[in-house]
């Protein structure tokens, strides 16, 4: 009888184990999404774009999620970052909210191939917990006019799907 219980316990221990270890260990997370981008205060969109984030995703003890990694937008109207840019990064740390930015400005001239600390802000992102969909405020180093700004919503297909998403994450994220 006493064999069969630390059997049983052995198992289960075992089997816990190996859950934690799946669940807390970071997983690739590569995701290329469809999206609309758009001026507020006007009606229509600006164009369709295609996002990429590509990092990792944890899991943690308290629900939370965090990722790290980079996002690039492809369209022929959306900003870009400029070229003396490195790669925009997204750290996000399960509060729905985060910043989207360039650490780094890269050097021309006789010190090519060097880098030195300049942030560069594209802007703020809002998501859900399962980090599904997104939408962002673009700044791009400068202020957001809240009537006149412009958006990036994705998944989306049209302007509707796209306010309505946003409205929803951005309350979300206010509610907390």
């Amino acid at each position: 009888m006493k064999t069969k219980i630390v059997v049983i316990l052995t198992i289960i221990t075992v089997v816990m184990g190996i859950f934690f270890i799946w669940y807390f260990t970071p997983k690739k997370y590569s995701e290329t999404v469809d999206g609309v981008y758009y001026q507020l205060g006007k009606e229509g969109i600006i164009e369709h774009v295609k996002v990429h984030i590509d990092g990792k995703l944890e899991n943690h003890i308290n629900g939370n999620k965090t990722f790290r990694g980079f996002i690039d937008f492809k369209g022929d109207k959306i900003p870009q970052i400029p070229k003396e840019r490195a790669e925009l990064e997204l750290h996000y740390d399960g509060q729905k909210f985060t910043t989207i930015f360039s650490p780094f400005q890269k050097i021309n001239g006789d010190l090519k191939g060097r880098i030195r600390t300049d942030i560069y802000q594209y802007g703020w992102m809002y998501t859900n917990d399962k980090f599904t969909d997104f939408t962002i405020k673009l700044t791009m180093n400068g202020s957001i006019s809240l009537s006149e700004g412009y958006m990036i919503t994705f998944p989306a297909k049209d302007r509707a799907e796209a306010m309505n998403k946003s409205q929803r994450l951005i309350k979300e994220f206010e509610q907390q």
